[in-house]
């Protein structure tokens, strides 16, 4: 946390040198640095402050890299960020970026935002160290409840759409992983390397309809809406 000066006095009618400001200790603002690759989002973040007056964004970023470059010239106390970032050419977002920020900020505790639905990927995130997951179906006031609950130390914090999910999986926040049946992982992993249905078919020596199923089967137990998420999760789960 950063000392904040208060102002003590001020002649709305005089010049700057009348204003006087002291700092009072008993002030003091919690610093954050805000990522989101969607301008509207950010400007929304940015009001933060209007709900807590001893928030104070310190950074303003629209891309993991930029987050992280940020972080490592000026560290702060609290970090709000989208999971899913798409700015560059490679982008820097997901778990690689919470990793990242492990690494680069491990003081700094995590809120994230995430559009995912997918409560392995809430499990994975928890394990890297974020503290509250919010999604972007729920209201700014979430945002700001998780970032309290963070600030005041309390345990890890999910938001209702969240805890949603992650009931109607059937599993714990902390331990919500899919289970995919090897054959299902095979397929998995060489769609995500770049191989047709086609090509998978003939290298397992499966039917092209036995492996359309299986790659379908795992998208739904992923909860993985298209073909990017589904190479997302080979990515992210080790399987490349």
């Amino acid at each position: 946390m950063r000392n904040v000066p208060t102002l003590t006095s001020l002649n709305l009618f005089g010049s700057l040198s009348d204003l006087i400001f002291h700092f009072d200790d008993s002030m003091s603002l919690t610093t954050i640095a805000i990522a989101d690759d969607h301008p509207v989002v950010i400007e929304m973040l940015k009001r933060l402050p209007q709900w807590e007056p001893d928030f104070l964004i310190s950074h303003c970023c629209n891309s993991g890299e930029g987050l992280i470059d940020a972080l490592t010239r000026s560290p702060v106390d609290l970090v709000v960020v989208d999971y899913s970032m798409n700015r560059g050419d490679k982008p820097l977002d997901g778990l690689r970026l919470l990793r990242k920020l492990r690494d680069v900020a491990p003081s700094a505790q995590c809120v994230m935002l995430t559009a995912q639905k997918n409560p392995s990927i809430f499990a994975a995130a928890l394990r890297l160290g974020v503290k509250a997951i919010v999604s972007k179906e729920d209201g700014v006031d979430e945002i700001v409840r998780a970032c309290r609950h963070v600030r005041a130390g309390r345990t890890r914090y999910c938001s209702p759409t969240v805890r949603a999910i992650v009931e109607q999986s059937g599993a714990s926040g902390r331990d919500a992983l899919p289970r995919l049946t090897q054959k299902e992982l095979d397929v998995v992993r060489l769609y995500a390397l770049g191989y047709s249905l086609a090509s998978i078919a003939k290298k397992l020596g499966r039917s092209v309809s036995t492996v359309s199923t299986q790659k379908y089967t795992a998208m739904k137990k992923l909860q993985a809406d298209t073909n990017v998420s589904l190479i997302r999760y080979a990515y992210e789960s080790g399987l490349i």
